[in-house]
């Protein structure tokens, strides 16, 4: 569970920064170094669980997931650099919701990472009708993007100390 909590500390501090910057703290050069960085470093980890072990379907689920993360990142980044507008982005954000609910339910035992997942579901939905259908809902997206974000890297940290309570007995 080690990339995960590595993984998760900086899905924190990104959608940290990305949450301030909804609530107009930043500009939008800001958050372009975070947002690469996070989806690379995600997606670098992705490659290495598919290579070391990909002879498994769940490390290919397990991939997926991740990969949820890192092309949003990713995402984000595009539009900012290249002043694109992001509908498209925000019904990718709708498709990710679709797929994030269900994986939520896989979860179980760990009720941690479950609810981080509804969490992660509502915010994907949320950038879906702010960015996908123009929703005014900028104000509450930054504060729902930053609460995300403690959740989540406070979640890695725990995985990462061995002090999340539902990390698998070894």
């Amino acid at each position: 569970m080690g990339m995960l909590g590595c993984a998760l500390v900086y899905v924190g501090f990104v959608l940290f920064i990305n949450g301030i910057w909804l609530l107009g703290i930043l500009q939008d050069k800001h958050v372009i170094p975070m947002n690469i960085f996070t989806g690379l470093l995600i997606f670098a980890g992705v490659m290495r669980t598919v290579v070391l072990q990909g002879a498994d379907i769940t490390s290919y689920f397990y991939a997926m997931q991740s990969l949820l993360f890192a092309f949003t990142y990713l995402w984000v980044a595009m539009n900012v650099i290249w002043n694109l507008e992001g509908k498209g982005l925000g019904w990718y954000c709708l498709l990710v919701a679709v797929v994030a609910l269900p994986t939520a339910f896989t979860s179980f035992p760990d009720i941690g990472l479950f609810i981080l997942w509804l969490m992660w579901t509502s915010l994907w939905f949320m950038f879906f009708l702010l960015l996908g259908l123009g929703k005014n809902i900028g104000k509450q997206t930054g504060t729902w993007t930053i609460v995300n974000a403690a959740a989540s890297g406070l979640a890695g940290y725990l995985i990462l100390i061995k002090a999340w309570p539902w990390l698998p007995a070894t």
